[in-house]
C-alpha cells in the first residue's frame, strides 16, 4: 500500500445520506466489539445494524460508495478489492464513542485489508464525534467530517471515534478484503 488513508468528498448527496439514515434509524441495537462479539460500553458505546442484501435494492446509492472504494483502492493504494463484507450503519448519540482499535484481526473472519467510513450526518447536526487516526506517539489526526465524504484506509491503522458532545452522528462502515488467492505452501512437507 502507498498510504494509510485517502478521502473523497461528495460521493453521496445530502438527500442520499438522509435516505440511508431514514431507512436505518430505529433498527439499530447496541454495538458489539468486533472480535469478541460482546458488548463493552467502556470501549464501544454506539448502536448499529448491518444492511441486508434486500436493503441494498432500496438504497442504490450505496453502489456509488462501493464503486468509489474499488476505484480508489486500485488507483491510490495499488490494491485490488475482492470482497466487501456486510455494510454497517452506526449511530453515535451524545456521550457515545468508540475507543482506539484496528479493524484487521487475528482470525480469517476478520482478515480485513481496507476499511471505509462514510459520513452521513450534516456536520452541524453534532459536535465532537470525529474519526481520528493515530499518528506517531500519542498524537491523533482528527478527520474533518463532511457529509457525503468517503474515507478509505488500511484496516491495520489504529483509529477511534471521539465522544459525541451533542447531537447525533450517523455513518456507514465497510470492510474489504483482497481477492481470494490460492494458498501456496511456504514450507515443504517431508
Amino acid at each position: 500500500m502507498i498510504s494509510s488513508y485517502f478521502s473523497v468528498d461528495n460521493i453521496l448527496t445530502p438527500a442520499e445520506c438522509q435516505a440511508i439514515i431514514d431507512h436505518c434509524t430505529g433498527k439499530c441495537k447496541t454495538s458489539n466489539l468486533t472480535y469478541k462479539h460482546v458488548q463493552d460500553k467502556e470501549i464501544r458505546n454506539s448502536v448499529n445494524m448491518f444492511i441486508a442484501p434486500d436493503d441494498l435494492a432500496k438504497l442504490p446509492m450505496i453502489k456509488k460508495v462501493i464503486d468509489c472504494v474499488v476505484d480508489v483502492s486500485a488507483e491510490y493504494f495499488k490494491f485490488p478489492i475482492g470482497t466487501v463484507e456486510s455494510i454497517q450503519y452506526a449511530e453515535y448519540d451524545e456521550g457515545m464513542f468508540y475507543e482506539e482499535h484496528c479493524d484487521s484481526g487475528p482470525t480469517f473472519e476478520h482478515d480485513r485489508d481496507i476499511s471505509v467510513s462514510v459520513f452521513l450526518s450534516p456536520r452541524d447536526d453534532y459536535e465532537g464525534g470525529n474519526l481520528c487516526f493515530r499518528q506517531r506517539g500519542n498524537y491523533y489526526k482528527e478527520f474533518n467530517e463532511i457529509q457525503g465524504t468517503v474515507v478509505i484506509f488500511s484496516s491495520m491503522l489504529y483509529h477511534k471515534v471521539k465522544k459525541v458532545e451533542s447531537g447525533k452522528r450517523s455513518s456507514l462502515v465497510l470492510w474489504c478484503k483482497r481477492p481470494d488467492l490460492p494458498v501456496k505452501r511456504v514450507v515443504k512437507r517431508v
